[in-house]
């Protein structure tokens, strides 16, 4: 009976030691919500951040048309990722997203203006920058094309040579408006203007106006959403595709020496000017964590900044770094491809991170829907601002 005890009390020993040391070894786990269309930027940062700290990083893939949804309604249900990476317009909803001020220790690289407005809305930072870009140009398959258009006009007057050998001329995501919004800066609309919404306005009837005109051409395909259009030009239906920064690495790994760039064209001579943004690491809830995990979130924060972790993103993947030094270094090194897209960058316009921005998106899809179901241009920019006003109402009552 006594070596029955002692034995009892050794195998609770050894149970005890054992429950001891897998909770002493067990790694901190961090979860990753990204909607990043290029998977390799984020997991070589985290790979990397893994090698020097005893953590494990568990990235979730989430559709770039769902993640913002995906977090509000997550904050609703208080259920939240450790980190979210997500482009710099969504963080005027960061009440809804129930983000965490970043303080500005944490910023440990120097930002152009650009990059730093991004994060900013109401004199506080909501997300660290990772890169920056976020813009749209144009891509066209050398086995079609020679000399790239410069102009729509050109693409019009190529229209027929093309759909003879059943080619479409261009696909882009017709129905998305952050392809919409280059067209406007060609007529000179804005769509917030000295922290305004100004969607009814004679550049946006003129916009609408011109791209429905582009589709009644058939120089585009109105039905063809983000996947199709890439599809298309990939597998050579397309001599043209408008794609962002983002594609880059993905088209030239599938075409190689077929694929071309340029800037995007312009519309009766004048110049289109696409958005840019940044992608940024935003935290839910910060506060709910332990010590030791508030430690660790704000050391990856700080790793991503490293300019060794910039140059291996970039490196790899081609997305420009939000470190000044660097992005200037690469900027007067570039050439070929490269040299296209610091140029196409430095055409682009900064996306406001507000709260109207992220309403303007809103309206600006319900007031299409309405044009492509047959209003007018007219009526369909009035209803924009109208579903702009009421929104920003209904927040403000909120």
């Amino acid at each position: 009976m006594f070596n029955n005890l002692l034995n009892n009390i050794h195998f609770s020993f050894l149970l005890f030691i054992l429950l001891f040391s897998q909770s002493v070894l067990a790694s901190e786990t961090l979860t990753i919500w990204s909607s990043h269309q290029n998977h390799e930027f984020l997991a070589a940062m985290s790979n990397k951040f893994q090698e020097k700290h005893d953590v494990k990083i568990s990235i979730e893939q989430l559709d770039p048309s769902e993640i913002k949804a995906e977090i509000i309604l997550s904050a609703q249900d208080n259920v939240f990722p450790d980190l979210v990476v997500i482009p710099s317009d969504f963080l005027g909803l960061h009440k809804m997203m129930n983000l965490w001020p970043i303080p500005d220790n944490w910023y440990k690289e120097k930002l152009n203006h650009m990059v730093s407005s991004t994060v900013k809305t109401k004199s506080e930072c909501w997300g660290v920058p990772l890169i920056q870009g976020n813009f749209l140009l144009l891509y066209y398959n050398k086995k079609y094309v020679t000399h790239p258009a410069t102009d729509f006009d050109d693409i019009l007057l190529q229209k027929n040579a093309f759909l003879a050998k059943s080619i479409m001329p261009i696909g882009w995501n017709y129905n998305d408006m952050y392809y919409l919004m280059p067209f406007l800066t060609a007529f000179n609309g804005k769509p917030i203007e000295d922290g305004k919404i100004t969607l009814n306005t004679p550049a946006m009837v003129k916009t609408l106006k011109y791209y429905r005109f582009l589709a009644q051409q058939g120089i585009v395909n109105p039905e063809c959403d983000y996947r199709c259009s890439q599809d298309d030009f990939v597998e050579g239906k397309s001599a043209y595709a408008i794609n962002g920064d983002w594609a880059y690495r993905d088209l030239k790994n599938m075409l190689g020496d077929d694929l071309g760039v340029a800037v995007l064209p312009k519309i009766n001579g004048h110049r289109m000017h696409p958005m840019a943004s940044t992608f940024v690491l935003a935290i839910p809830m910060y506060e709910r964590h332990s010590k030791q995990k508030q430690q660790l979130i704000k050391a990856f924060s700080e790793f991503v900044q490293q300019p060794s972790s910039q140059q291996l993103v970039y490196e790899k993947t081609d997305l420009l770094p939000i470190s000044m030094a660097y992005y200037k270094q690469l900027e007067q090194n570039a050439t070929g491809d490269h040299k296209i897209l610091f140029r196409q960058m430095a055409l682009t316009t900064p996306m406001s991170s507000s709260l109207n921005m992220s309403i303007a998106w809103q309206a600006m899809a319900i007031g299409f829907q309405r044009y492509q179901a047959g209003a007018t241009a007219e009526y369909s920019a009035q209803h924009m601002q109208k579903m702009a006003i009421e929104q920003m109402n209904q927040l403000d009552d909120n």
